[in-house]
């Protein structure tokens, strides 16, 4: 028994050796796996990187159109103010129209009147006359 826990002892530090062996052999694989790692992260950051100026040129795109689209909105409703103003004018103007053509309606009814007046009388003048002649 004391032969076999010797024989153990003296198994195990091969054993160590045998695993220190297995530690070192795997630190190329290990370097090698963090190469591939720093290269897969280098990827991920140019992508990521080119993900963000692809998004800013979109926000850029975005907010340029946006500005147009407000500016035109802007044109538009001057330009509706515009024509709103015009119409109220226009319709002051129409109003104030109507209104003296009205007053020329009455005075030209009056005129007539006054001409069938003045026809009537002009004719019972010359009826007198010609019944005095």
């Amino acid at each position: 028994v004391q032969l076999q826990d010797r024989n153990e002892r003296l198994h195990w530090p091969g054993d160590l050796q045998e695993r220190t062996g297995k530690l070192f052999g795997s630190k190329p694989d290990l370097s090698a796996r963090t190469a591939f790692s720093e290269e897969e992260k280098l990827k991920i950051s140019k992508d990521l990187i080119d993900l963000e100026i692809e998004t800013n040129k979109m926000k850029e795109q975005y907010e340029m159109e946006n500005f147009e689209l407000k500016k035109r909105i802007l044109t538009l409703e001057n330009h509706v103010l515009e024509l709103e103003l015009g119409s109220e004018k226009v319709t002051g103007e129409r109003d104030g129209l109507r209104e003296r053509l009205r007053a020329l309606e009455i005075g030209r009814k009056e005129l007539a009147d006054e001409y069938i007046v003045l026809k009537s009388n002009y004719l019972a003048l010359g009826k007198e006359l010609d019944h005095e002649v």
